[in-house]
């Protein structure tokens, strides 16, 4: 299949929130990709679940295999944010020796990090599940 094909068969995916499926097709058109860790990954379709409503995004990895990723759009973001701060103390991580000082201090700054991830996702979530019970009123 080249570039900019359309298909006219529709893809079945199941919402990352576990709410429904959807029906979709993919047009051709790609997307900007604006995801530093998805860098290698093209944005096939940007579009809102027909139960839940949040936006999603259709990954496609251009290897040999298609691999392909459904992915929660703003959720994703919250990863996004820290990805160049995670990759960099990362690196410094692998420089240094378990026993020194800066080991243990690159360390704490990982988890902290990894902590506000995890507490920015909290909010997303949190978000999303008053504006569907909001919807519901």
């Amino acid at each position: 299949m080249s570039q900019g094909e359309i298909v006219l068969l529709p893809r079945v995916r199941k919402c990352p929130r576990r709410e429904g499926f959807n029906v979709f097709r993919v047009n051709g058109v790609t997307y900007e990709n604006a995801f530093k860790s998805l860098a290698d990954w093209t944005i096939k379709k940007i579009f809102n679940c027909r139960k839940c409503k949040i936006e999603l995004g259709l990954f496609e990895h251009s290897d040999i295999e298609k691999k392909e990723k459904l992915v929660w759009i703003d959720l994703f973001k919250c990863e996004d944010y820290y990805y160049d701060q995670l990759k960099e103390l990362q690196i410094d991580e692998t420089k240094n020796t378990k026993q020194s000082k800066k080991y243990h201090k690159v360390q704490s700054e990982i988890t902290n990090i990894r902590n506000k991830i995890a507490l920015d996702q909290i909010k997303v979530k949190i978000k999303a599940k008053i504006k569907k019970k909001g919807m519901l009123i």
